[in-house]
């Protein structure tokens, strides 16, 4: 599926120029028949209004300060105002009052209580919102859409260029958000601004943000995850690859008698499909299964309904090491999701369900994953608890012997970012 778009996608990419390269994620989505939302509602005026003021003391106060660095985190929807944990590992050692913070978050509750606990905070989505278009774009044929995506995308450029030019910011940093990474990256090229990026996703030529303009400085996982960015991008060879080795994870020693399934739901993905794996899976008494969402998702109230009705436990913003600690996980069940790699990490052995879609196949390939082509060889994969020994050989090819070490980290941050 993927690799026929991907085929389109080259052939299409090819009309547009080197200016458009800030967008072409978006025409990938498009060429992959995903539904962008890409418009801005007047019922959102007044919160994005309140938000873009906000964001504009922010900048007049960091202009006063001197602030010469930004910074690009997310934070998600119902999460109390926290900066997405997948970040930690990164911002945990950056002085944020030193940065300017550039936050996303669709969330107006969660926006005002990040504007509280964070300094320096400016509003990536207020200051798009008035960029893009309000009308449908749904009347229009998928091209026509992209043309529009892409004037809005330049727009929104052309402001946080005026932004960093105000401000003369000297460095970037960011975790490796494809929607963004383009467009501040032209900007950094543009005004001699050294760029660093961090990981949070595994590496793959489906995700086209990653394959365009390079990050001066680029902070990945392991020596697997290098050997993947270069591969998919090899401009990376000549860039400066940190690797921060893997966080080592806590998990809960108590055996259980039942086998612990964690089913991880991804984006894009047939409820009505996946239901029915998952109620098959339900019925089987040895097995304690439970269901994970992406935590963009929030309340997802389909699935909330449909496991309180199978008695299923469902986790919405909780991640795999709060799981961890209170499940002693065995499988991780999912198509495309990182948590294929992260799996054995957690003692747990990673099942990826074979469907038309093979955006992960390269996991496949390289045997990193437990392949299941329908429910009865599911079923017979998770009569017993999984294979140590299989486990541990997954574990290092993935994440090898070196351990995280937050000391270092914060060496090389430090050393990256001083102005």
């Amino acid at each position: 599926m993927f690799s026929n778009f991907l085929n389109r996608y080259n052939k299409i990419s090819k009309k547009y120029d080197k200016e458009f390269d800030i967008s072409k994620n978006f025409l990938f989505d498009l060429i992959c028949r995903k539904n962008l939302f890409y418009r801005s509602y007047f019922s959102g005026f007044l919160t994005n209004l309140i938000l873009f003021c906000l964001s504009e003391i922010s900048i007049i106060l960091c202009k006063f300060k001197g602030i010469k660095v930004a910074n690009y985190f997310i934070i998600f929807k119902d999460s109390n105002g926290e900066i997405d944990f997948r970040s930690k590992y990164i911002l945990d050692y950056i002085n944020l009052k030193k940065t300017i913070n550039i936050v996303r978050c669709a969330s107006f509750k969660d926006s005002i209580k990040a504007y509280i606990k964070y300094p320096n905070v400016i509003f990536y989505l207020s200051i798009s919102y008035f960029k893009k278009p309000f009308f449908d774009l749904n009347n229009k044929n998928y091209l026509e859409q992209y043309q529009i995506i892409h004037e809005s995308e330049l727009k929104i450029y052309q402001k946080f260029k005026n932004i960093f030019s105000f401000l003369r910011i000297k460095k970037f940093i960011t975790i490796d958000d494809q929607r963004i990474m383009q467009s501040f990256l032209k900007i950094c090229k543009e005004l001699n601004i050294q760029s660093t990026g961090y990981m949070h996703y595994k590496f793959t030529k489906y995700v086209i943000g990653i394959k365009l303009e390079c990050f001066d400085n680029f902070f990945v996982w392991t020596d697997y995850f290098k050997k993947k960015l270069i591969n998919v991008n090899k401009k990376y060879k000549d860039k400066k690859i940190v690797i921060t080795g893997f966080l080592k994870k806590d998990i809960n020693k108590k055996i259980s008698r039942k086998i612990n399934v964690l089913y991880l739901i991804d984006l894009n993905i047939s409820f009505k499909e996946i239901s029915k794996k998952i109620v098959l899976l339900s019925e089987i008494k040895n097995i304690n299964l439970m269901i994970k969402l992406k935590p963009q998702k929030g309340g997802d109230i389909e699935w909330e309904n449909f496991a309180k009705k199978k008695q299923i436990k469902i986790f919405y913003k909780e991640h795999l090491d709060e799981i961890n600690m209170k499940y002693n996980i065995d499988y991780f069940i999912c198509t495309i999701s990182t948590a294929l790699l992260e799996a054995p990490s957690y003692s747990a052995m990673p099942i990826k369900i074979k469907t038309n879609n093979d955006f992960a196949d390269d996991l496949v390939k390289e045997k990193l994953v437990l392949l299941v082509k329908n429910n009865k060889d599911l079923l017979k994969e998770l009569k017993k608890k999984p294979n140590k020994s299989k486990i541990d050989k997954l574990f290092k090819k993935v994440w090898g012997e070196k351990k995280y070490n937050g000391n270092f980290v914060k060496r090389e941050i430090q050393k990256i970012l001083e102005i």
